[in-house]
């Protein structure tokens, strides 16, 4: 019977903290909503430089290396 009650308790305890969890995610969500829209930024983005390496996509994460391939 120990045994039994021991595992009710803990079924019990792990309901307790998922609900406590979700309580505090539902009222964090009401306190602090996320805008619909984004906002505009004040200054518009300027475009990229092109590349001076003769890769011709400037701002790429891999740009080509200087040294010609032979």
């Amino acid at each position: 019977m120990e045994k039994v009650l021991g595992l009710l308790f803990l079924v019990g305890y792990i309901v307790l903290i998922v609900g406590l969890a979700a309580f505090i995610t539902y009222a964090v969500i009401r306190i602090f909503p996320t805008e619909r829209t984004p906002k505009k930024p004040d200054k518009p983005e300027k475009p990229e430089k092109p590349a001076s390496d003769g890769g011709g996509t400037g701002g790429t994460l891999f740009r080509r290396s200087k040294r010609a391939a032979t």
